[in-house]
């Protein structure tokens, strides 16, 4: 497993006592950010490793680093944010908690040991239902202070924020895309008209699922905005093909202190995980 330290300064007693922790589980690693109470971030490291790992795996090496960093001790508020493949929105209106689970199961695989959550979406008339492996729920018991454990997609409806108000009216794609995975998010008339997640065997293949969703909503790709997050930077081969195809393609507009842009689009949905809780 492969470390990266971003930002490596010292995490007093009163950001452990006060500040925001926030943890990324992915496929392949996870990302640990710890901010001050203010959300300024102290602390950002990511941990690779070659290939994706089996969540108990993946789980097993977080806890080590967490232990071995003192960080279950950590009395401030923790955030696991979790990108399980089972997840969807419900209108408000249809939520039934005693039905979650089948809703789940009709729709993505969902192990026998996964706990159904659910969660309110801010400004939204949905609720986000997703599958928590149960290696990750014992992993939030192990800290001592306020856990809670959200799911990327919370974390990316949050982050449309950050999208022009005119964007979200005339239709706006929000992609965020890691090595593995692509979250696509679709707004148009400020509602929610699509939230979808995929596995990628190649990164490059987040082009082709962002063309065909604008293909089957029929969303002008000369005039509809797409915003990028994640590991496609400004320099990235993957956005000049990308552009090829699509007229008006951003970075999604965000600030962290002591980040350069390519890092700030790489950690936004794990500094949003804080202030998603």
């Amino acid at each position: 497993m492969q470390a990266v330290h971003v930002i490596s300064n010292h995490i007093t007693q009163d950001i452990r006592l006060k500040g925001h922790q926030s943890i990324r589980l992915s496929a392949d690693g996870f990302s640990v950010l710890i901010s001050d109470a203010s959300f300024t971030p102290v602390s950002l490291t990511d941990y690779r490793f070659k290939s994706p790992v089996p969540v108990q795996e993946l789980v097993a090496e977080c806890g080590r680093i967490m232990d071995e960093s003192g960080l279950f001790a950590f009395e401030g508020e923790t955030v696991l944010v979790t990108d399980s493949m089972a997840a969807t929105l419900i209108p408000k209106q249809f939520v039934n908690l005693d039905k979650n689970r089948e809703i789940l199961e009709r729709i993505c695989l969902v192990e026998k040991s996964d706990r159904i959550y659910d969660r309110s979406v801010k400004t939204r008339d949905f609720h986000l239902i997703y599958a928590v492996p149960e290696k990750i729920i014992g992993l939030g018991h192990r800290f001592a202070g306020d856990v809670k454990i959200l799911h990327i997609s919370e974390c990316l409806l949050s982050l449309s924020d950050q999208v022009k108000a005119s964007d979200h009216q005339r239709g706006a794609v929000l992609a965020e895309v890691q090595t593995h995975t692509l979250d696509i998010l679709v707004l148009l008339k400020d509602r929610v008209q699509l939230l979808n997640r995929y596995r990628l065997n190649d990164p490059s293949d987040f082009i082709y699922h962002i063309l065909n969703t604008m293909r089957q909503l029929d969303l002008d790709r000369e005039s509809i905005p797409v915003y990028l997050s994640g590991i496609i930077h400004e320099d990235h081969d993957l956005k000049g093909l990308l552009v090829k195809y699509i007229r008006n393609v951003i970075h999604t507009p965000y600030f962290l202190e002591h980040l350069n842009r390519e890092q700030i689009l790489q950690f936004m949905i794990l500094s949003e995980g804080s202030k998603c809780a």
